[in-house]
């Protein structure tokens, strides 16, 4: 079973987990449980209880401290076909899938009722979005925290772009991280303070006119993430590497159990 577990020391979380390449829109075999019109046909939304699951307690600052599940997880599918389709999709398009996944984003997290310094609870979240497969998006909200610092990191990174800046409307900025992850990563951020849940249609329609902009000068799709940080700043991340939802909410991902391991490494007699 899948379990996040919080590390006492540098209160960093890892999820253990069996990684998998399946495609999530393909195999799942639940009903959809909401779906929203979209071009001729719908986006079907479905929930997804391998990762994340609904928590009952929240993980946070004790010692040795586990739990099976925390969160929220579910998956958008604008198409049927297995194949790439964003690329195809025109800006109005974009812009309307945008606006489906704020929609869902409010509609799913809740106010923040409480706040544990220097931590805040229940914003953390991240939609991703891979090339080469299905056409879906997979939203991931936890109560697992983000560690707040005293400067937004999201206008930090805008202020000090310098010639690492490549374009940029009214509304948003592009530039390259200053420690990219990837051989090819750019980052579309707002310039104003701003949290997705927030993001009106003007803006959505100038994202999605920056996202085909992006495609079309590489003449392909590529993969995206929309995340934000612990001040609520929301960005784009687009990239040929693959973008892992758990490494971008800042949660460790290993596939093999500590227990199990050491249980492994006493049986085998090598100590």
């Amino acid at each position: 079973m899948n379990e996040f577990r919080l590390d006492p020391e540098s209160l960093v979380f890892t999820l253990i987990t069996k990684k998998t390449d399946e495609c999530r829109a393909c195999t799942t075999k639940d009903k959809a449980i909401s779906s929203v019109e979209f071009l001729k046909g719908f986006v079907r939304i479905y929930e997804i209880k391998d990762d994340v699951q609904p928590s009952k307690y929240e993980l946070v600052g004790d010692f040795f401290k586990s739990s099976n599940a925390d969160g929220y997880e579910e998956i958008l599918v604008d198409s049927e076909k297995h194949e790439n389709n964003l690329m195809a999709y025109g800006v109005e398009e974009i812009e309307k899938l945008l606006n489906i996944l704020v929609n869902r984003v409010n509609d799913l997290q809740p106010e923040r009722e409480n706040e544990l310094e220097p931590y805040k609870l229940g914003e953390n979240l991240v939609i991703s979005r891979s090339s080469g497969g299905h056409g879906y998006f997979d939203l991931i909200i936890t109560k697992i925290p983000k560690k707040e610092g005293k400067l937004c990191f999201g206008c930090e990174s805008i202020k000090n772009s310098g010639n690492r800046e490549v374009y940029k409307t009214e509304n948003f900025v592009v530039y390259v991280p200053f420690a990219p992850k990837y051989g090819f990563e750019l980052v579309i951020a707002p310039r104003q303070h701003l949290q997705f849940k927030l993001c009106d249609s003007s803006r959505l329609f100038d994202l999605a006119a920056i996202i085909k902009k992006i495609f079309n000068a590489f003449g392909k799709e590529l993969n995206m993430a929309v995340s934000q940080n612990a001040q609520g700043h929301f960005k784009v991340t687009i990239s040929n590497g693959k973008l892992d939802s758990y490494s971008m909410l800042g949660i460790n991902r290993v596939e093999n159990s500590p227990d199990i391991l050491a249980k492994e490494i006493r049986d085998s007699k090598k100590l």
